[in-house]
């Protein structure tokens, strides 16, 4: 059958049919997850360092940060899984000494001073108060604290320094350094607890340096 020059000039061909693939889906946390998952963490940092894990509850986790209940339970199922998230925290802001015990005893007392206080200062320093005073309530037999092993250190420190008695030096160190910070962030007493960290810092360096070099 054939067609006028005007006919086939509007003839339109039949389209043919594009069959789409479907959206691919987005894979791991949707947006604002992480975002919720901080604020539960910032949260039960500051709880724990004020009121201890006893004295710490899931409801008031989430209403500090602001987020409904479940979400505490979807990201750390409960209040233990909470306090495992915050102590890992501490234990990653202790591998930030390694630089400082890997130094060897020069001048180690004027490096390891500011940086053991500087760990304790700001957001960071809420990971460690918080285990920290929950440690000291739940005793020795706490597991999770106890991943931390202060013997660790102890061994790192008396390595840098050497010497006799190397080992029980460190100890006396990290003990000082130790009521340092607790009375400043965990206890929060004054005079120390609001005092200049430069001057705790340069005040308690020849203390340190006494032990390191006796």
């Amino acid at each position: 059958m054939s067609h006028s020059p005007d006919e086939a000039s509007t003839f339109t061909p039949p389209r043919t049919a594009v069959r789409r693939s479907p959206p691919a889906r987005r894979t791991g946390r949707r947006p604002g997850e992480s975002l919720s998952r901080e604020a539960i963490l910032q949260a039960a940092r500051e709880l724990f360092a004020d009121q201890g894990f006893a004295g710490t509850t899931v409801r008031a986790i989430a209403r500090k940060a602001s987020v409904d209940p479940a979400l505490v339970h979807y990201f750390f199922a409960n209040k233990e899984g909470v306090y495992e998230a915050v102590v890992e925290d501490a234990i990653h802001l202790m591998d930030a000494l390694a630089s400082v015990f890997d130094g060897g005893s020069e001048q180690f007392a004027e490096r390891l001073v500011p940086a053991y206080l500087e760990l304790w200062e700001g957001e960071n320093g809420g990971s460690l108060a918080a285990m920290y005073r929950t440690a000291m309530a739940r005793g020795p037999e706490d597991p999770v604290a106890a991943r931390l092993q202060p013997d660790r250190i102890i061994d790192r420190m008396a390595a840098a320094m050497g010497g006799r008695g190397a080992r029980l030096r460190a100890a006396l160190i990290l003990s000082l350094l130790h009521g340092v910070v607790v009375e400043r962030h965990v206890l929060k007493l004054d005079p120390l607890a609001t005092a200049n960290l430069k001057q705790v810092a340069r005040w308690l360096t020849p203390s340190v340096q006494a032990l390191v070099n006796p």
